[in-house]
């Protein structure tokens, strides 16, 4: 009986799908950080290395062990996806790293810059802590409860007021800055984001606009102004979905506890500035 041979071309084919399919590199799951080791740690080595930012000789002095140049590889990615530069891979650095890895170039690039960050005033609050890794994903909107920034500005400076926000946008359009972007700011209180229970200050950023809150007395032109230049910023800088543009009232525990930004807030035309 006679046996016939694969030929050539074909062995090369089927030996070229396994190499292939052996080597295909996905993202694992989001929640790792340094000290943590296995194969999640390896999967996230593994991409990063096809992506250029660790090399073989690197992943070979530590696989499956999340250690300092790990870090530092996750670090410089996130810069470059211009994401919080924690080092934790969480669920935004997981989602870049999905789409990074989904026919994007295997050494970095050069993102595209987010539009430009309006000017700010810088006044830093004492009143703000570590997000413990938590990646930005929301954007939180109040008003100060009254109509004098420079009162409303001092209260969050002061430790003793226990709150702050990221930015504050006063009457004439001016913004502050209070927290860094990298900070939890304390702004949001007990709260969760579409009705699950979640640290809010942890995740967002959060910006007070100086106005009463009352629902009568008008958001002026150089606020709503101000308010979407750095809201379209922040949106595209952090990827923030627009449905995690919210008020205080969107996410404040209980509901009706709060009613920023207020009831005459023009949400539509904030969103259509930011779409």
């Amino acid at each position: 009986m006679s046996v016939r041979l694969p030929s050539a071309t074909a062995t090369r084919t089927t030996s070229t799908k396994a190499t292939a399919a052996a080597t295909t590199v996905t993202a694992p799951p989001a929640g790792l950080r340094k000290g943590d080791s296995g194969p999640k740690v390896k999967q996230l080595q593994d991409a990063l290395l096809k992506l250029g930012y660790l090399t073989k000789a690197q992943v070979n002095t530590g696989p499956g062990t999340f250690g300092a140049q790990t870090e530092a590889a996750v670090k410089k990615f996130q810069g470059d996806k211009k994401l919080p530069t924690t080092g934790y891979y969480g669920e935004q650095t997981q989602a870049a790293l999905k789409k990074a890895l989904a026919g994007t170039p295997t050494t970095p690039t050069t993102p595209t810059t987010p539009g430009t960050k309006p000017a700010v005033i810088s006044a830093p609050s004492p009143n703000s802590d570590s997000r413990n890794g938590a990646d930005i994903d929301t954007i939180v909107m109040h008003h100060t409860a009254s109509n004098d920034g420079k009162a409303d500005l001092s209260w969050m400076r002061n430790p003793k007021s226990g709150v702050s926000a990221h930015y504050m946008v006063d009457r004439d359009g001016k913004i502050y800055q209070l927290v860094g972007d990298d900070k939890r700011a304390w702004h949001a209180g007990k709260s969760e984001l579409h009705g699950v229970p979640t640290d809010v200050n942890a995740r967002s950023i959060g910006i007070e606009i100086v106005n009463d809150g009352s629902g009568k007395t008008p958001f002026t032109e150089a606020q709503y102004k101000a308010l979407t230049q750095l809201t379209s910023h922040l949106k595209e800088k952090y990827d923030v979905p627009m449905k995690n543009i919210v008020g205080h009232a969107d996410v404040a525990v209980p509901k009706g506890r709060k009613n920023d930004p207020a009831p005459n807030f023009d949400w539509s035309r904030l969103r259509k500035g930011i779409s």
